[in-house]
């Protein structure tokens, strides 16, 4: 029944554009921007291509590539940087309203880049709000929230209110949304819902604050249907605690949803909420009669508007009360109607005059989650009416739908996945090349400095010792990246990435979604958790911990019962504030499992600790594997040919990092023997002071 809770309560959250980006193409500010773009020229030029780019993109792909393209080639050509930034950002849009995700956000990060030198701006403010929606979409949380964030500080710098108080509604809104998207193949863990719910709450109270004091005026949208919005919300954060004053919330949407002038909205807004109330009378107030009531008269005010989603959820709705009430004909009518606007939903979404431009990507992905919902009822009615031939057809439905939307949620991460780390390296080698720069420019001076004569020459030379010790630590910051991600690809190898995916299929066939979507999560957490790391050459303890423990996970999956593991932690450590260089013992842990557990015939153990001693901070893994003299010999056998290059890489690492050091990390491996003598495991030992 939770899942049906919260069917539609989203849909009444969604929001106007900031300001900038148009959901909707209006013909007659095209019309006016073609008509002077005839007599420009120059910036002035780029400027109204790049307009023409935004307004047509949510009706072309091709005119707001084309416009975009053109602006971004005339930029580069006059030399103007802003320019080429919102042309990169309109080719991003052009992606974006096309819902080819991946390149949308590829040329938002490459925008972001470009007019970050602008900050605070306009067009700074809209474009990390469209990375927040976007990060929402591929389900990156952090980033979803220091994009919103940046936009909202960008709008209020620019005392642009309005637009500030659109992004802290949106903050507000993950919980909902993930609630009701995500729900019915992902629950909750009790700390996720506290810590949305914090969230939300505080976002909600700041919005509510600001639409309760009058405004001269109020942008996008009238008074009333923000606050119908906001108590809506408040009426699902306490519905979700469980609290009496989710009546009182909903209510007061409602009342300020009638208030509403233009008929549309009002037919929109009012017959959400009588949706919202229909449901919570008859399931949760124990007040049939009002409940049903209420579910009627909201179907009848959306089948007046085109918003084909909302209908359907209002049909499911009333599918659900009527096959409570056991009236089933009745039911199967209504979920069949919620099938037939789904579906025309789908079919006529480029044709709705939504101003917000998130709405094709979150209204399709709610939609497939209320669509296995509904699939989920139907099954219910065909067994309770005894019609198992189509209880079958729909179960089946109901398993491709889930299929899909697992399969969906996977391909989403992974885009999310890819464009950070390509990101986190373009800047890395953006950085390179100012410092390349840098020293060319510092040998321009010192040759300038030569030709001013004998007076020059003391300082010549301090200049060229000072570009000396630049230059050996740029080699060796290089080598530490070079190491660092030869380091990277032996701990992500493509037969673990290759096993883990296989895992993951594995049990979306074998019909077992919510260990798909536990492993699943863990597996883009480990690969995120070793994407960051890989470009920082310091992390706390607590995180290198998690990846520690997510890649163990991992690890159990994939030799089921092969063995167990113990961290122990000493307890004068702080695992929050003390750092270490990350992934030190991955490659030790690796060879562990693959060289010595592997071969046991007995399940093995895996022990990791971390102590303190004289200053130095112990860190160990030692395991009771056959040992490596036993484990050299074994891959001999079955792959001569094979290098391990784990253990000679961290060495230089190590030697790398020591460099920079007065006291050393030390690393010390012990082969481990029982008491006659005979190899019982290895034993790899980490010494890192801690003053680092």
């Amino acid at each position: 029944m939770k899942n049906t809770i919260y069917l539609i309560l989203l849909f009444g959250l969604q929001l106007p554009s900031t300001g900038q980006i148009p959901g909707i193409t209006r013909q007659k500010t095209v019309d006016s921007l073609f008509v002077l773009l005839k007599n420009s020229k120059n910036a002035r030029k780029v400027d109204l291509l790049n307009q023409l780019s935004l307004n047509l993109a949510p009706r072309s792909f091709d005119s707001g590539f084309r416009f975009a393209t053109e602006a971004l080639c005339l930029s580069k050509k006059l030399n103007y940087p802003r320019g080429k930034g919102i042309a990169t950002f309109n080719l991003g849009n052009s992606y974006f309203f096309k819902s080819d995700i991946k390149n949308a956000l590829t040329n938002y990060l490459s925008a972001l880049r470009l007019l970050e030198p602008f900050e605070p701006a306009k067009e700074i403010g809209d474009l990390l709000y469209q990375l927040g929606s976007i990060n929402q979409y591929v389900r990156n949380t952090e980033k979803m929230f220091d994009y919103y964030n940046r936009a909202a500080r960008n709008f209020l710098t620019l005392h642009d209110t309005s637009a500030a108080i659109v992004v802290y509604f949106t903050l507000g809104c993950p919980y909902y949304y993930k609630l009701q998207t995500l729900e019915p193949i992902d629950p909750f863990t009790s700390g996720e819902v506290k810590k949305m719910m914090d969230s939300t709450i505080r976002y909600n109270n700041i919005v509510l604050d600001y639409y309760l004091k009058p405004h001269a005026d109020y942008k996008w949208a009238p008074v009333e249907a923000w606050l119908a919005n906001v108590y809506n919300a408040f009426g699902c954060f306490y519905q979700a605690e469980g609290d009496s004053m989710a009546l009182d919330y909903y209510l007061k949407a409602l009342e300020q949803a009638r208030a509403i002038a233009d008929t549309n909205i009002r037919n929109f807004l009012e017959g959400l909420m009588c949706a919202n109330l229909g449901y919570q009378f008859y399931f949760f107030w124990k007040n049939p009669d009002r409940g049903y009531d209420y579910a009627k008269s909201g179907i009848v005010l959306l089948k007046r508007i085109n918003r084909y989603d909302i209908t359907a959820g209002a049909l499911s709705i009333l599918g659900r009360i009527e096959l409570d009430k056991g009236r089933f004909r009745s039911a199967e009518k209504n979920f069949f109607q919620a099938l037939n606007y789904s579906d025309t939903f789908l079919f006529r979404i480029d044709q709705i005059d939504e101003p917000n431009p998130t709405f094709r990507l979150a209204g399709v992905t709610q939609l497939r989650s209320q669509q296995v919902i509904i699939f989920r009822n139907l099954v219910r009615l065909f067994e309770l009416t005894g019609d198992l031939k189509n209880a079958l057809l729909y179960q089946k439905k109901l398993e491709e739908g889930m299929s899909l939307q697992m399969q969906d949620e996977l391909t989403r991460q992974v885009i999310g996945l890819e464009e950070d780390h390509k990101d986190v390296l373009k800047r890395q080698e953006i950085a390179g090349l100012v410092r390349d720069n840098e020293l060319r420019r510092l040998r321009m001076n010192q040759t300038r400095i030569l030709f001013a004569g004998l007076g020059g020459v003391a300082l010549i030379a301090f200049l060229v010792f000072v570009v000396w010790i630049q230059r050996k630590r740029f080699r060796s910051d290089q080598k530490a990246l070079i190491l660092e991600q030869k380091l990277l690809r032996s701990q992500m190898n493509p037969h673990f990435i290759f096993n883990s995916l296989t895992n993951i299929q594995n049990f979306i066939l074998t019909e077992k979604p919510d260990k798909a979507s536990i492993y699943l999560s863990k597996f883009a957490m480990l690969v995120r958790n070793i994407l960051d790391n890989s470009v920082e050459e310091y992390v706390v303890l607590e995180k290198e911990i998690s990846t520690i423990e997510n890649y163990l996970e991992l690890q159990k999956v994939r030799f089921s019962g092969k063995f167990d593991y113990s961290i122990h932690i000493a307890d004068e450590i702080d695992t929050d504030t003390l750092k270490i260089p990350p992934m030190l013992a991955q490659p030790f842990i690796e060879n562990a499992i693959e060289h010595g557990i592997k071969h046991r015939e007995t399940p093995g153990h895996i022990d990791i600790s971390f102590s303190l001693k004289d200053h130095v901070l112990i860190f160990e893994v030692e395991d009771n594997g056959i040992g490596r003299q036993k484990a050299h010999e074994i891959r001999i056998l079955k792959d001569p040919e094979h290098k391990s290059m784990a253990t000679s890489l961290t060495r230089e690492r190590l030697a790398n990092l020591n460099r920079k050091m007065k006291e050393k990390i030390r690393l010390e491996i012990f082969d481990l023997k029982n008491a006659i003598g005979e190899a019982s495991g290895t034993k790899v030992t980490f010494g890192i002071p801690l003053s680092k």
